[in-house]
């Protein structure tokens, strides 16, 4: 698992903490676990205001739902609740500002199908009669819109929809409990993307950070759960969250800074053990990948079992190709490989920037190590070799990847000019520092030479070689030469 940087924690307001620890009382923040949230991510970490539906701990939550308010010092009028779990929250809200001396009235719509854009002849009366519950707000005034949680920001924006048919208001604060903190699948907050729209500030009652760092400071769930949220939060956290946590950190998969990796495609165990005897004991082997052949012909506990009986050097599992699946496989293939006993697994995540975050979290979180790839080596891949993916698209799976913290990656062996490409992204543009770079594509009817691409590959890089070992009469002697070239 992974180390976590040591976080000083800011005072919190007083009604923060207690938030957090009313939270944890109510059981409706849960820590530990992977919790499927609407967005289809799986989170280390879960939050449910639905659960607030009793008397007295809805009578709490408006209460902090008011320290929330009355702290951003804004200036206002009326509260109004967004559809329909704000609507309940109004009410509270209100009630809780009167404990504290601030009388406002409360007000929310009803759900009904756009009536509002359709009723463009009726008056202002006429449609506030037909749409408002509670206090009927007037021209000019001032109100803060409150909601639970905000995901796509679709049912905010709706409201403001509602409200400006209404008449001609100031906006100036929407209130939620939780932020999460999260970035979208294009890599945008959707908070600050409606902040930067409407003008409306958005403030939470706590946030994701100030959670964990409650938490850790007090000590009050596990160390490795908090690892867990800290790793969720660094890849799928907001920029200013991501740069506080700071990375995932860089991971050694092999020892050697340049080695040759046998791709142990063959079909039987007999002749995958054969490969490891006859390679084992040369210095120069890294480690050992393996792929679905092995996989799905025995198992891969077995394939692990017997590798592990003559090398403790690591194994890599490739799926041809895993990452191209939909996010809640991510989870199954971690699990399936951690069980396995396999050490790093390669994931070329063609799906999109969401499955992409998914898979390499899953892995990380199940403790196995990464390698990226983007670019492959048979002809026709990318569009500019006549394939489907685009160039920019496969160097945008190495970019999401570096950003995140992975230092391990798959490069065409076959295509120097290619490798210099993906160099000058990883390294110059996202400021990657030791890279790794793993290269298939050698000898055989793939045609690359290990010295071409050694001149471009950089310090640290693993030549992977299959038929060119493995399809030797001797293979002592074709390892030898093989790593003489490294």
């Amino acid at each position: 698992m992974f180390k976590n940087k040591i976080f000083v924690l800011m005072e919190m307001e007083e009604y923060k903490t207690k938030f957090i620890d009313f939270l944890l009382k109510t059981r409706a923040l849960k820590v530990g676990g992977d919790f499927s949230l609407k967005s289809q991510r799986t989170s280390p970490w879960f939050v449910n205001v639905g659960d607030f539906n009793d008397g007295e701990s809805t009578a709490a939550l408006g209460e902090f739902y008011a320290d929330s308010i009355l702290n951003s010092k804004t200036e206002f009028n009326l509260l109004y609740g967004i559809p329909e779990k704000g609507n309940a929250l109004a009410v509270a809200t209100a009630i809780g500002l009167a404990k504290k001396g601030k009388n406002v009235p409360w007000f929310f719509t009803r759900k009904t199908p756009k009536e509002y854009g359709e009723a463009t002849n009726l008056s202002q009366a006429e449609r506030i009669k037909a749409l408002v519950v509670g206090r009927a707000p007037k021209d000019n005034q001032s109100i803060v819109q409150l909601d639970d949680v905000f995901t796509a920001g679709d049912a905010k924006y709706e409201a403001r929809t509602v409200l400006q048919s209404l008449g001609n208001f100031i906006l100036p604060l929407l209130t939620i409990a939780v932020d999460r903190q999260e970035i979208g699948i294009v890599g945008k907050s959707a908070i600050e993307e409606y902040v930067s729209k409407t003008g409306t500030k958005v403030v939470s009652i706590v946030n994701a950070s100030e959670i964990y760092n409650s938490l850790k400071e007090r000590k009050l769930v596990p160390e490795k759960d908090l690892e867990r949220f800290a790793n969720y939060l660094r890849i799928y956290g907001i920029d200013k969250v991501r740069e506080s946590f700071g990375k995932i950190p860089e991971q050694t998969i092999i020892q050697r800074e340049k080695s040759v990796i046998p791709a142990c495609d063959v079909e039987t165990i007999e002749e995958l053990e054969k490969i490891v005897m006859a390679t084992a004991d040369n210095e120069k082997i890294g480690g050992y990948k393996v792929g679905f052949e092995l996989g799905l012909g025995y198992s891969l506990p077995k394939v692990v079992e017997t590798i592990r009986k003559h090398t403790d050097k690591p194994i890599i599992y490739d799926h041809q190709k895993a990452g191209t699946d939909i996010l809640q496989t991510g989870l199954n293939f971690a699990r399936v490989c951690k069980k396995s006993g396999v050490d790093a697994v390669i994931l070329f995540p063609q799906s999109g920037p969401e499955t992409e975050r998914s898979w390499i979290y899953q892995a990380l979180d199940k403790g196995l190590k990464v390698i990226v790839g983007g670019r492959m080596t048979h002809p026709g891949y990318a569009v500019s070799e006549g394939g489907f993916i685009t160039d920019e698209g496969a160097m945008n799976m190495y970019r999401l990847a570096s950003r995140i913290g992975i230092n391990n990656f798959v490069v065409p062996g076959n295509k120097p000019e290619v490798i210099t490409q993906i160099r000058k992204v990883i390294e110059e543009e996202e400021g990657v520092k030791n890279a790794h770079y793993f290269a298939p594509g050698f000898i055989g009817k793939q045609g690359g030479k290990i010295e071409e691409a050694g001149k471009v590959a950089g310090p640290r890089w693993g030549a992977i070689v299959g038929t060119g070992i493995y399809a030797a009469p001797d293979m002592k002697i074709a390892t030898e030469e093989v790593t003489s070239q490294i």
